[in-house]
């Protein structure tokens, strides 16, 4: 079997299909405990910022926050 096509990780750069994500998490040692945040950073392939923030939020359902900056990112 022979792929169509192969996009790597470069070639997605350079398309703009790379998007920096930004989710903050509410994170607990032990029960009880303080609540604090987490901020992660997930880099999502999307053709446009609203489906990488609706990925993000998929995959990240119990964020307290998803930021998605206007431009994707760039080589």
């Amino acid at each position: 079997m022979q792929p169509d096509m192969i996009m790597d990780y470069p070639k997605l750069l350079e398309k703009g299909y790379v998007w920096r994500v930004y989710v903050e998490m509410p994170m607990q040692d032990t029960p009880g405990d303080e609540i604090y945040e987490y901020t992660v950073t997930v880099d999502v392939v999307s053709p446009t910022q609203a489906l990488a923030q609706y990925i993000a939020s998929t995959m990240y359902p119990d964020s307290s926050f998803i930021s998605v900056p206007d431009e994707p990112l760039t080589a």
